[in-house]
């Protein structure tokens, strides 16, 4: 190996410049003169450096990846460029100085940006530990300036304790509407709600009213009576008086509240925010009583239903004044207490359509009415079954007449049912009239148990009181039939039913006709023949041979049924079918 040759590397080349004078200057090994030149000549140490310089440049240490050190310091300028600093971004981040400055000023920017936007952290709660008031909530603003109360007129006190029910409302829209332009109408409320369609109605008479009136809230108006407060003109509150959680719920199964769907929330929604802004109040607050996802800023959270006390309603401008008796409450609204002060009370019809408008008391009513007309048209006597009926259908219609459920279309259109269904029981053979007379008499009486002139249909079937109605009617229809069934099967062998159905025919005494018809000969009773048609009860029997027109005593008769004739009327007769029990009874009286 020659000298001076590296292991594992080939040499290059040498490259001999000639010098002029004969001598010679290599950039190789072989042209340095190694040994070759004399101790005067520097040139010799010259060219030791160059080899080593060149050992080094071609060691190879050198191509072996050196591991980088942590925390290795760059200068300033390589991180300007890394971090795309320029201009006075570059003069900050020479120290640390000018950084704290750059991140207090990123900061504020971020502040300035949350407060904008209007994002506010959250209240803490006064009573937890550590918490304080939120900043950036609003003030309440107050009680809200009285009305002008007239100081002479007539000055009425109503008190409304207990459930909002379809009895109080015609007594209250009655005494709204007999007040004058200078009268005052004083609401004592009391109550925990009831039901909707009543509070609605309460609330459209309140805005209709010509006098002044103030709703004092002694010491709950919570449900309806939040509603029936909102609709007055001024709200005064008793000590500890409460007033708000005015959601919609309805009765599930087993008697448990339900909540109601958005349909039913939204339109009550609207409601609430509607009469609130007729009178001048917040329309947020009213529906922050009916919905949980409305929010009050420093008043009510989202998630939460709204229920204000008697400070809260005051301090948000709620409520106007603060009354705990009844004489305080005229100092407040600037009025001396009245000498003579009106205390109407509902009248015997109200009292009365308020104990018939009952959803228990109504399906009574229904089903007895239903019963008595159909046992007289199936099974004519006396009357005194009609009798029953109609008074029964009668009281039903007048109480939800009353109370502003049904009006005279629904009363029409149930005569009409009624008629249709004659016409299929005495005219048999034609099917339509008799469905379409029970159609109109379930619609009249479905359309008798809703009001659907200021809830509309689709808010009635999500809130659930149309499917209550049909459920009611079904349930009465279902009971009228099945309580027919047994009075046909059991009225004959009782001593109460003979008598109620044809006891002429049952002591064997045959009915003339009419004056002007032509009697049927009296040796037609007693004859026995068979039904030529379905008896339903009316029909045709054949009698020697004959085809005439004969009427059922108990109802239904199948074709080919042997029929004894128990009377004879002018045109047709009346027949019992064999082998009933009134037939023996009355063949054992005939051969005594």
């Amino acid at each position: 190996m020659a000298h001076g040759a590296i292991r594992g590397v080939r040499p290059r080349p040498a490259r001999v410049v000639r010098r002029p004078g004969g001598g010679s200057r290599g950039r190789g090994m072989a042209g340095m003169g190694w040994g070759g030149g004399s101790r005067d000549d520097p040139g010799g140490d010259r060219a030791r450096g160059i080899v080593a310089r060149r050992r080094a440049l071609t060691s190879p240490r050198r191509f072996q990846r050196k591991p980088r050190r942590c925390g290795a310091r760059r200068g300033p300028r390589r991180r300007h460029r890394e971090w795309g600093l320029t201009g006075i971004g570059r003069v900050l981040g020479r120290s640390a100085a000018g950084r704290a400055i750059a991140l207090l000023a990123l900061a504020a920017a971020m502040i300035l940006c949350r407060a904008a936007r209007g994002e506010a952290q959250p209240a803490a709660s006064a009573g937890e530990p550590g918490g304080r008031a939120a900043e950036h909530a609003p003030a309440p603003p107050g009680p809200r300036p009285l009305p002008p109360i007239p100081g002479a007129g007539r000055v009425t006190v109503v008190a409304i304790a207990g459930a909002v029910d379809l009895g109080l409302s015609p007594f209250l829209a009655r005494v709204v509407a007999a007040q004058g332009e200078g009268d005052l109408l004083v609401l004592d409320i009391n109550t925990l709600g009831g039901r909707v369609d009543a509070a609605l109605a309460i609330r459209d008479a309140l805005l209709r009213a010509r006098g002044r009136t103030i709703c004092w809230v002694n010491p709950r108006a919570i449900s309806a009576g939040a509603l029936i407060a909102l609709a007055c003109d001024a709200i005064a509150v008793a000590p500890g008086a409460t007033i708000g959680a005015a959601t919609p719920v309805q009765i599930g199964e087993g008697g448990g509240m339900q909540p109601v769907a958005e349909k039913v929330v939204s339109y009550m929604r609207k409601e609430m925010r509607a009469t609130a802004e007729a009178k001048g109040r917040r329309g947020d607050i009213a529906e922050a009583m009916v919905d949980a996802d409305v929010e009050v800023p420093g008043l009510d959270e989202k998630g939460k239903l709204l229920t204000l006390d008697g400070a809260q309603a005051l301090a948000w401008g709620f409520a106007e004044v603060q009354a705990g008796s009844e004489a305080e409450l005229f100092r407040a609204l600037g009025r001396a207490p009245p000498g003579e002060i009106a205390r109407p009370r509902p009248s015997v019809a109200e009292e009365l359509a308020r104990f018939l408008s009952d959803p228990a008391f109504a399906g009574i009513l229904m089903t007895l009415g239903m019963l008595g007309v159909l046992l007289e048209l199936y099974s004519p006597g006396h009357g005194v079954s009609l009798a029953v009926g109609f008074t029964c259908l009668a009281l039903f219609f007048f109480g939800h007449h009353v109370v502003k459920l049904a009006g005279w279309e629904e009363i029409a259109l149930f005569v009409a049912g009624a008629v249709l269904i004659a016409v299929e029981i005495f005219v048999p053979g034609h099917v339509a009239p008799g469905v379409a007379g029970a159609l109109c008499v379930a619609g009249a009486l479905i359309l008798a148990l809703i009001d659907l002139e200021r809830v509309p249909v689709d808010v009635a079937w999500h809130a659930g009181w149309l499917p209550r109605a049909l459920a009611s009617v079904s349930v009465s229809l279902a009971a009228t039939a099945a309580l027919a069934v047994v009075a046909a099967r059991l009225a004959p062998r009782t001593r109460l039913g003979r008598r109620l159905v044809l006891d002429a025919a049952i002591r064997g005494v045959a009915v003339g006709a009419p004056s002007g018809g032509a009697a049927a000969p009296a040796s037609r009773v007693g004859q026995i023949g068979a039904a030529a048609t379905d008896l339903r009860p009316s029909g045709k029997v054949v009698l020697d041979g004959r085809r005439v027109e004969a009427l059922s005593e108990l109802g239904y008769v199948e074709a080919g049924t042997r029929v004894r004739v128990i009377r004879a009327d002018a045109g047709r007769v009346v027949v019992r079918a064999l082998g009933s029990g009134m037939d023996d009874n009355a063949g054992e009286e005939g051969r005594a």
